[in-house]
């Protein structure tokens, strides 16, 4: 998982991949830096930095890799990542000051999906960032509000811990993992999607997150107005 923010918003996105499914993932994602280097020269070893990238920013390729390029492999990029074996994404979006009511949401999601498939998951994050306090926390303390307007039991929210997320958050370097640089990208195209600049609708990429919707995870949140599971605050 990784985020994306500007000076108003905030946004998560989180790749949920089977662990039986890793290799075969890590592999498309090798795939797709070799296919960039043969078409453009990117170098295989370049950490993508959707921001940078989009700004035109740093030294990718032997030769000038313009913005117009840019735009179509960051697009395309995005579409190689649909293909990711059994992939599904998770999203999140609001205001900066509800970073942590995100954060905990996605993880709640993340918890309601792995009970259902009785099954456990780790969270692999960007360094630079630590919520740890909040998963501990959830670990004990996690009021669940009803759908329904109460529980049996009356209460409107029920404590039910989060244990489905195995240990504390394993937090790498962007630089050497594909699986984050490829979360980067899909929360910035969420980010300028949901919080459009005039350079973003000028170039196009305001839209270029609808076209992971065939991997969208929608049911994360069905309340979701844009009807893709977009989690909000």
């Amino acid at each position: 998982m990784d985020d994306s923010k500007d000076e108003k918003s905030i946004c998560f996105s989180a790749l949920m991949i089977p662990s039986e499914k890793w290799l075969e993932a890590f592999d498309h994602l090798i795939a797709m830096r070799r296919a960039m280097k043969a078409s453009h020269g990117i170098y295989t070893r370049l950490e993508l930095h959707a921001t940078d990238w989009l700004g035109g920013r740093g030294n990718v390729a032997p030769t000038t890799v313009r913005r117009a390029e840019r735009m179509k492999l960051f697009d395309s990029a995005l579409d190689e990542i649909c293909k990711i074996p059994d992939i599904a994404i998770f999203n999140a979006f609001g205001p900066r000051a509800s970073e942590e009511t995100l954060f905990k949401y996605l993880i709640q999601r993340f918890e309601n999906t792995v009970k259902a498939r009785q099954d456990q998951a780790i969270v692999i994050s960007d360094e630079g960032k630590n919520y740890d306090h909040l998963l501990r926390k959830m670990r004990r303390i996690n009021y669940i509000p009803s759908a329904r307007g109460a529980w049996q039991s009356g209460a409107t929210s029920k404590n039910i811990p989060a244990e489905r997320v195995v240990e504390d958050i394993v937090y790498r370097d962007s630089r050497r993992s594909l699986f984050i640089q490829a979360a980067d990208f899909c929360a910035f195209s969420l980010l300028r999607f949901e919080s459009p600049t005039d350079k973003a609708r000028a170039m196009g990429f305001d839209q270029s997150f609808l076209r992971l919707e065939p991997v969208l995870f929608k049911r994360a949140f069905a309340a979701d107005p844009r009807k893709l599971g977009i989690i909000r605050a």
